[in-house]
């Protein structure tokens, strides 16, 4: 059997519209803004795989192995590796270019608590997880305007604060915001503001303020935390948290009202008080 060779000319497999396809789709929604502008700097990073099939396609044109023409295993290869840079650009893989955008915060020990404020019209992907840095800021890799960001940092004794500031021109290396992990060891207070997904459940928490819109996971304080909402926001708790919404909020159908919010059914005393914003839209669900 043997690959059949028409389409654009006799000597041009039609597979060869795969690869090609998948390139063409690819910066095309890099265009659009699905995907990242710096796409262009991985593929041209990627400059020894592309010589490599164009120096093969040559060599092996007119060879067969058994039954098969090497002038269609070519392009097959081609569109494996060409699914391969683009799946890797997408996932950050640390051979990409792209993926080196990153900021990383000084150590966490000595470190005891630690305010952290991050505003950003762009996405905001927040966790707490148990690693040796302060915080570390990558890319949230879609498509948008939005770079690596600088980091303001103020240090008192074995308190840190610090303010991501966002930098005006990236040039290719834009993104739709930022992926933001923040140490679990010290205590935070954390102002957010932008299209957040933020699970803080793993960081202990003395005090919050989120703005914008999105989803936010809490987890268990270790005592009467306030927590001020603006904008539109999803909150989960902990079912067996103690917690008190003041302000206009939807809540679980097993909370009690009281005088201007309301409180969970595990009470309210050394647990979360949310303050809920004029106009602000809150629901709050437990889990």
């Amino acid at each position: 059997m043997t690959l059949g060779t028409v389409g654009f000319g006799r000597s041009f497999p039609r597979i060869w519209i795969v690869p090609i396809g998948i390139l063409i789709l690819a910066f095309g929604l890099a265009v659009v803004g699905v995907l990242s502008r710096s796409i262009a700097a991985d593929f041209l990073a990627w400059w020894p795989v592309w010589i490599s099939i164009a120096i093969a396609a040559v060599v092996l044109r007119h060879r067969s192995f058994g039954r098969f023409r090497a002038a269609g295993l070519v392009p097959l290869v081609a569109t494996v590796l060409t699914l391969a840079f683009v799946f890797g650009h997408v996932v950050g893989w640390e051979i990409m270019p792209s993926a080196s955008q990153k900021l990383v915060g000084p150590t966490a020990d000595g470190t005891a608590s630690a305010a952290f404020t991050a505003t950003l019209d762009g996405v905001l992907e927040v966790t707490g997880d148990d690693q040796a840095n302060l915080y570390v800021v990558t890319s949230v890799r879609r498509g948008g305007s939005f770079g690596i960001p600088q980091a303001s940092e103020e240090t008192q004794g074995e308190s840190t604060a610090v303010e991501l500031i966002e930098v005006a021109d990236q040039g290719i290396y834009t993104f739709a915001g930022w992926d933001i992990s923040l140490a679990s060891e010290p205590t935070w207070t954390v102002r957010l503001e932008g299209a957040l997904d933020a699970d803080l459940r793993s960081l202990t928490l003395t005090g919050g303020s989120f703005g914008g819109s999105g989803t936010v996971r809490l987890g268990t304080p270790v005592g009467q935390t306030t927590i001020n909402v603006s904008g539109d926001f999803d909150l989960i708790l902990d079912e067996r948290t103690p917690a008190s919404v003041t302000g206009v909020a939807s809540v679980p159908d097993t909370w009690r009202l009281t005088d201007g919010g309301a409180e969970s059914a595990s009470g309210a005393d050394g647990g979360w008080k949310i303050v809920v914003n004029e106009d602000a839209i809150v629901r709050i669900s437990e889990q």
